[in-house]
């Protein structure tokens, strides 16, 4: 399965960095169409269609990976492209 797996930096607290990381979530659900998201301690995990992932806070760090279906795969440039707009633009 086609992997997307990114570590961000960041200077934000840890709880100031879930809440971004929490919006962040929010709208690529929407934008994606990802039906569940689940906080576990510093990690959301997500699933939709075709997609399955997780992002980890952590002090000074946010890590994404996503794992997507051999369709979405396709996808990835566009899809990791979003992410790391959304990582930049909500966590510095």
């Amino acid at each position: 399965m086609p992997e997307i797996d990114i570590h961000h930096p960041h200077s934000l607290g840890k709880s100031a960095c879930r809440s971004a990381v929490d919006a962040i979530a929010r709208g690529l659900s929407v934008r994606f169409g990802l039906a569940e998201m689940k906080w576990n301690g510093d990690t959301i995990a997500f699933a939709g269609h075709g997609v399955e992932g997780s992002l980890t806070v952590a002090d000074g760090d946010a890590h994404v990976r996503v794992q997507l279906n051999p369709l979405l795969g396709l996808l990835r440039p566009v899809i990791e492209a979003e992410i790391r707009r959304q990582l930049r633009e909500n966590l510095g």
